[in-house]
């Protein structure tokens, strides 16, 4: 039976990034820059005080204290150009405001009598004290290679202090959300009470869309051959389907059964893992065909597991690996031999080291496991029968923020 990594790397190897767009910064949040871009403007345009304070010579304190003549006040803003320093003489400055000529340090005002016609300096100063320098941050026509980062409010910042108002990002994915089964009834329709709600598809939407994927959740398809099929060749512009349910080997598990006639080419049918041993990958032409357990905590785990990745990888992103940290187990687990298994746990910091608290139950079934837990912890076919606490192990997260806020 194929290995998790086997088939992490058979997704990897058929994604491909999709094509790009131009759009405004200000528009960008959470979008896959495409490529550089070049600084229009040098930051600061001039040198700059840090500070509310004097433009002074510097010189001209070493031999502090000292008296210097004020010759007027600079605020911020300003683009006089004629101003200048002799020895002797300063400019009150404020934070932000150009340096005029001739000075070349900036004195704060805690450090001065605070005078306005004259004021004593009462310490020696260096030369760019409290001076920020001309195009220290950017310099006109420097490159910002920010390529393969999702835009965050800081990147917007950058960008738009550099002059840049658009840039080139990654299409999103377009990716459809299938549930299929009889037993499960659409979140939008009355249906009887004794059939289970999907919530694979709304859950595997939700993850999709917080990896930057457009994902659209098209209901649920009841057990019927002929139903899959006219759902399938419905589909028109899609770059990914996502499915739940139907991949097993049962007598009602018609993805498998369908795949021939729609021209679906699967690249594995099921990998050595717990849960979601029932996985399945392939392609439709040019669409990737991600075919997920319908147990919910097998759904939510192939969908973080094969499925971000890809989706990260299709959108550009530079690194859209899952990579594991370290942690301890909080509590001894027993596991049997066989696949390999990741278990649901709560990653909590005690005493600034990583910890890993197993829910209950690891049944597929348990949906409250997965509000319960943030990560997976990995256990490999080496570690079989009771493993302490205190065991270091790997663990994959899906939910950070509720790790470290």
């Amino acid at each position: 039976m194929l290995e998790t990594g086997q088939a992490v790397d058979i997704v990897l190897k058929d994604v491909y990034k999709l094509g790009t767009e131009r759009v405004s910064i200000f528009e960008a949040l959470g979008r896959v820059i495409a490529e550089p871009v070049k600084a229009r403007r040098d930051l600061p345009a001039r040198d700059m005080s840090a500070m509310d304070g004097y433009a002074i010579i510097s010189s001209d304190t070493d031999g502090a204290p000292v008296k210097l003549k004020v010759k007027g006040v600079i605020p911020a803003g300003s683009i006089d150009g004629s101003l200048s320093v002799e020895s002797g003489s300063c400019y009150r400055i404020m934070t932000g405001a150009f340096v005029p000529a001739g000075a070349d340090a900036v004195i704060q005002h805690e450090l001065t009598d605070n005078g306005m016609e004259t004021v004593t300096v009462n310490g020696p100063v260096k030369k760019g004290f409290c001076i920020r320098c001309r195009g220290e941050d950017m310099e006109s026509g420097g490159v910002i290679d920010r390529t393969g980062e999702r835009v965050t409010p800081y990147h917007i910042a950058r960008y738009v202090s550099a002059g840049v108002f658009f840039v080139s990002v990654y299409r999103k994915p377009k990716v459809a959300v299938i549930s299929t089964g009889s037993e499960i009834a659409d979140p939008g329709e009355q249906d009887s009470p004794l059939k289970t709600f999907d919530s694979n598809g709304p859950l595997i939407k939700a993850m999709l869309r917080e990896y930057g994927a457009e994902a659209s959740y098209l209901g649920v398809v009841p057990d019927s051959r002929e139903e899959l099929v006219k759902m399938f060749t419905s589909l028109k512009g899609y770059d990914m389907v996502v499915t739940s349910a139907g991949i097993s080997a049962g007598d009602f598990d018609f993805m498998n059964i369908i795949a021939d006639q729609l021209g679906i080419k699967w690249q594995f049918d099921t990998v050595n893992q717990k849960p979601g041993m029932h996985m399945s990958f392939g392609r439709m032409g040019d669409t990737l065909v991600f075919a997920c357990p319908g147990n919910p905590v097998s759904a939510m785990f192939c969908t973080y597991y094969y499925v971000k990745p890809a989706v990260l990888k299709m959108s550009g992103v530079k690194d859209y690996t899952n990579v594991p940290v370290i942690a301890r187990l909080g509590e001894t687990v027993f596991k049997k031999k066989g696949r390999v298994q990741f278990d649901r746990v709560k990653l909590v910091v005690e005493n600034g080291v990583l910890t890993a608290y197993p829910f209950g139950s690891q049944d597929s079934h348990r949906i409250e496991s997965m509000v319960y837990a943030n990560a997976f912890a990995r256990f490999d076919n080496s570690m079989i029968g009771e493993i302490p606490a205190g065991s270091e192990i790997e663990i994959y997260v899906f939910n950070p923020e509720q790790v470290l806020g």
